[in-house]
This record gives C-alpha cells, sequence and structure tokens, in this order.
C-alpha cells in the first residue's frame, strides 16, 4: 500500500464522514497519516487547558508543518471539564506563549472562537507575526489596545464579536478606516460606537445595568451612518427607554431597509403601545420583531399573543415573524397555509440568540 500514489490515499481520505474516522485512518500508515492531517487540522475545537496545550504543540512540532493546514479554531473552558490540573482560568502566563506562537504559525486561519475566563491575555493577538486574515472573530476578550492594534491589520473580516470594554478605563478609539468589509458585530454598548465608519449590516449590542441609559445616544448615531443597516438586536433595553429608542430607529437613515428589530420590552402601560405602532409604522420593510413580555402581569397567554401579533401585522403588514419572550422561555410565531402557528423554546437566553443573524 505504501507504493501506492499520495493522490489513491488523499482520494481514500476524502471519503471519511468525521474526524473519528479521520483520526483512525491516520494511525493506519504515515501515508494516511499526511493524508488526513490536513482535514483533521483543518478546524480544531480545543476545549480545555489540557486540549489546548497539546493541540498548539502539535501545531508547532516539527517546524510547524502543520499550521497552514489550520482554517478554524475554537479555543475555550468546557465547564464539565474543570478540574484543578485543567483549568484555563489558572494557566501561567507560559501557556498562552504558547498559544500565541501556535496563532504566528496558523497563516490560513479564517475563523477564530478565544475565550479566556481571566480576561487577562488579550495581549497574544498583538503579534507582528500573526499574519492571518480572518473572515469570522469572536473574542470574548476586552475591548483594549492590544485587540485594536490586531483588528487594525484584518482586511476581509466580515463578522466580529468581542468582549467587553472596561467601564473605568480609557477609550481604545479604532481608525475609521479599519475593518473595511466588516458586516455584523456582537458586543457591547461601549465598543458599537468604535464602528462608526463601518458598512455594518446587523448589529446585537448587549448593555449592562451601567451601560444601558446609553443606548438612545448609540442608536442616535447608528441612525446617522449606518444605511446599510438591515438587523438591529439590542439585549438589555430597559423599558424606561423602549420608546424612545424605537423613535430613534423609525426616523434613522436605515429605517426603510430595517428588517429586523429585537428585543423590545413591552410597555406594561398598554395605553403607551399605541406610541410604539406608531414609531414602528415608520418601518416599512420590517418583515421580524422580538418582543420581551417578562414584565407583564400576568404574562400573556397564547391567545393574547395572538391578539398583540395581529394588531402589529396592522401597523407593519410585512411582519413574519414574531417572538415573544418570557422569563427564558421563547414563543416564536410565524404563518404557515393563512394560519399562524408559534413553536414555544424554554432554557433560551437572548444574550445567545442568532435569529438576529439570519
Amino acid at each position: 500500500m505504501a507504493q501506492l500514489p499520495p493522490e489513491v490515499f488523499s482520494v481514500i481520505v476524502s471519503y471519511a464522514t468525521s474526524q473519528r474516522d479521520l483520526l483512525a485512518l491516520s494511525y493506519t500508515s504515515k501515508a494516511f497519516q499526511r493524508a488526513a492531517e490536513p482535514r483533521i487540522y483543518e478546524s480544531m475545537v480545543l476545549r480545555d487547558a489540557q486540549s489546548i496545550f497539546i493541540g498548539c504543540h502539535a501545531i508547532l512540532a516539527r517546524d510547524a508543518f502543520r499550521g497552514p493546514y489550520v482554517k478554524r479554531m475554537v479555543i475555550y473552558q468546557d465547564p464539565r471539564r474543570v478540574n484543578p490540573r485543567n483549568n484555563l482560568a489558572t494557566a501561567p502566563p507560559q501557556f498562552w506563549l504558547v498559544v500565541q506562537h501556535a496563532l504566528t504559525k496558523a497563516v490560513n486561519l479564517e475563523n477564530l472562537y478565544i475565550h479566556d475566563p481571566t480576561g487577562t491575555h488579550s495581549w497574544i493577538m498583538d503579534h507582528d507575526e500573526i499574519t492571518f486574515q480572518l473572515r469570522e472573530a469572536t473574542l470574548h476578550l476586552p475591548w483594549d489596545a492590544h485587540i485594536v492594534a490586531f483588528l487594525h491589520t484584518q482586511r476581509k473580516l466580515l463578522s466580529l464579536g468581542v468582549g467587553d470594554a472596561h467601564e473605568d478605563g480609557p477609550v481604545y478609539p479604532l481608525s475609521p478606516s479599519a475593518l473595511p468589509i466588516l458586516e455584523t458585530f456582537n458586543g457591547p454598548v461601549l465598543v458599537v460606537a468604535e464602528l462608526l465608519g463601518c458598512p455594518l449590516k446587523r448589529i446585537q449590542v448587549t448593555a449592562e445595568e451601567e451601560t444601558a441609559p446609553l443606548i438612545p445616544t448609540i442608536v442616535a448615531d447608528l441612525g446617522r451612518f449606518m444605511k446599510l443597516l438591515r438587523s438591529l438586536n439590542i439585549i438589555g433595553l430597559s423599558e424606561d427607554f423602549v420608546l424612545e429608542t424605537v423613535h430613534l430607529v423609525s426616523t434613522s437613515v436605515f429605517a426603510p431597509q430595517l428588517r429586523y428589530l429585537g428585543v423590545l420590552p413591552l410597555p406594561t402601560m398598554m395605553r403607551e403601545w399605541h406610541r410604539l405602532y406608531r414609531s414602528l409604522m415608520k418601518l416599512p420593510a420590517l418583515s421580524m420583531i422580538e418582543l420581551d413580555a417578562t414584565g407583564m402581569d400576568p404574562p400573556p397567554n397564547e391567545q393574547f399573543q395572538r391578539v398583540i401579533l395581529l394588531e402589529l401585522r396592522t401597523f407593519c403588514p410585512k411582519l413574519q415573524q414574531v417572538v415573544f419572550w418570557m422569563h427564558g422561555h421563547r414563543f416564536h410565531w410565524y404563518p404557515r397555509d393563512g394560519h399562524w402557528l408559534f413553536v414555544h423554546h424554554s432554557g433560551r437566553y437572548q444574550v445567545n440568540d442568532n435569529l438576529w443573524r439570519s
């Protein structure tokens, strides 16, 4: 078998449908190992300190010849794998140096997800020898000088998710010419203000108690610049600011094209609903809306939800999907054969939902 052309081994490997099959083939012979490794290392999901350390050393072994194979890398701590000797939160700085060195060798990396539980190792992204150009990045790291320096090198990034910014620290501005084709952003309110020069189409912003009052100001800024925006999701919007925020959305430059809007707390005073509806009428392309009914007492049952969505349809005739949130329960309504049906999911979190991306 060793005398067969390398192309034959590559064809056989192409029929492997799982990572387990690829690993089994790689143990068969040196020839199969050479053929399988490009696919084995193409997507690396490293779930704890031990697997991260082993995976990075595998990339670096033998002059880092596997580095160019890696196109997707996920680095995080699976809570089910935490123990005193396998905890990413207690890894020493030398550990993170190994991660940084591996990143410098992954020259073809396109998709990176990295979560540092301590939020103190953003410096690994700030290195002159990191040359990959990402298409998608989720960086659960603080927005600081290191992250900003890294993002200034990324010219092909389409989707960005970042960790929180330090509220009591200095503001680290992003150049208006940075991230020239960025379309999707997911992150804190304080960071989205640095992305007003990007051609964003989809935004999810998350506000904490301290930053929630800033949401109307940020939406007003978005409303002046984001002509291409099609989807706006706001996590942590207070009922105190919902009417003002939706009014700002309705008078924005992106209002005529906006297709998705959420998550809007339903006013507990029903007389305020019509003020909300008047603003929504100015969004002619709106096809999906998410509403938080957690504050209503009693919470709306199926019949009341149907009444609300039919009333919404009167003001927004292009609505095709309506979602109600109540204490981790999501009721997703959609039309089918002339009738409105819904799917109920429990144990959901607004911040982790991805309907705003579609």
